[in-house]
């Protein structure tokens, strides 16, 4: 079922605010489940808190460890479906993809006064609590030096400013789209695309890339002149080099192609 014109708009919405990670998972959610009542999932987030509603303060350590008993550490990452990116279901099962587990440790660090925000880290999504650096698999704190010998200090200054909203919501709508792509379900795949388009509206190299990405989605649904249609947009938004010399190349092949007549 296509995502409708309304959660388009507030998923633009969103990915505008500021601090907006769980609002953007919620939203998320509702785009792969769209049976999914929002008010009804935040009232399931609340509950899961109750426990520690009781506590006068709450640190980085406490917090942490109420995660880890309420069942929602993991050593490693279990196979992942569409379910690990809806907090419907990672709050009832306690488990989910990276990212989506840290939506609700992000929230719940603020609910509680915690400086918290995402780490847009490669791979594997990671939190800030406090400045410290949590995985949100094994809800344990982690060192910068074992965020990769390979960073360089700059790269881990870079790494550890907050993720945006919009930032957020690209990288779990793309968890969704890999997922669609696996089982070659085109039609959600660029309904997935559309999706983050209304979410990336101030990066152009960004929106290149998707427009491109919808030629070629649109190639594979075999509908030519709309694919052509989304190169040319690509290009029209002055993309890095390597990414016009893929549209320019899949433009000059659709040219290529004989015209059917009818």
């Amino acid at each position: 079922m296509p995502t409708t014109d309304e959660l388009k708009q507030r998923l633009k919405e969103a990915a505008q605010q500021e601090c907006g990670e769980f609002a953007m998972a919620l939203l998320v959610s509702e785009v792969i489940d769209p049976q999914i009542e929002g008010e009804k999932l935040r009232q399931s987030f609340i509950d899961l808190l109750a426990p520690v509603e009781q506590s006068e303060a709450v640190d980085v350590t406490q917090l942490l460890a109420f995660f880890r008993q309420s069942g929602f550490a993991s050593r490693r990452a279990e196979p992942a479906d569409l379910s690990h990116s809806n907090l419907q279901w990672v709050i009832a099962q306690r488990q989910g993809l990276p990212i989506a587990v840290a939506s609700i440790i992000i929230e719940a660090g603020r609910r509680y006064g915690l400086a918290a925000h995402g780490i847009n880290f490669p791979g594997h999504f990671l939190v800030s609590l406090e400045q410290q650096i949590v995985d949100p698999l094994s809800l344990r704190t982690l060192g910068l030096q074992q965020l990769g010998a390979k960073l360089t200090a700059q790269q881990q200054q870079e790494i550890m400013q907050p993720t945006q909203t919009s930032v957020f919501g690209l990288r779990m709508l793309n968890n969704v789209k890999i997922q669609y792509a696996q089982a070659q379900n085109w039609f959600e795949v660029l309904d997935i695309l559309e999706c983050q388009l209304m979410v990336e509206t101030v990066d152009q190299s960004a929106q290149a890339a998707l427009q491109f990405e919808r030629g070629e989605c649109l190639l594979q649904m075999e509908q030519p002149p709309r694919a052509q249609q989304a190169y040319m947009t690509c290009l029209e938004m002055s993309p890095p080099p390597a990414l016009a010399l893929q549209a320019e190349q899949r433009l000059q092949q659709l040219r290529q192609q004989p015209k059917i007549l009818h």
